[in-house]
């Protein structure tokens, strides 16, 4: 009975740490990977590289802080991004932009159904206008 007892409490504290280390895994959350499909309807300045208007898969890797711009599994431009809270949850998928001397520049994103956005910058990042 008394072996019993110890097989059962060192199965019982083997079940807790692997509970633990599950939760643990869970909110390390850095590797979280959003994409969507978008359509550009103009040319668009992402990080130096022109992107020519289309439909592209915008994907960001919130472990990297890497925002890629994708078409027929080809990334057609990667810039720098971090993510921003909203007050709300995003009703759907949309792209920010600025027009610089009659270019656009890609300044966020928006994924459908998020409560983020993401900005194009490193975290912290200014663009000189305060």
């Amino acid at each position: 009975m008394k072996r019993f007892m110890k097989s059962f409490f060192v199965a019982l504290v083997i079940g807790a740490l692997a509970s633990l280390s599950v939760l643990a895994g869970d909110k390390g959350d850095k590797g979280k990977v959003e994409k969507k499909t978008v359509t550009f309807p103009d040319d668009v300045m992402v990080n130096g590289t022109m992107v020519k208007a289309g439909e592209y898969e915008v994907k960001f890797d919130e472990g990297t802080g890497e925002l890629s711009i994708i078409k027929n599994g080809e990334v057609k431009a990667k810039t720098p991004a971090h993510v921003e809270q909203r007050s709300d949850k995003a009703r759907s998928t949309a792209l920010r932009t600025v027009d610089k001397g009659g270019n656009a520049e890609l300044l966020g994103v928006t994924f459908g159904g998020s409560n983020q956005d993401v900005i194009v910058g490193a975290s912290g990042s200014t663009n000189g206008t305060q």
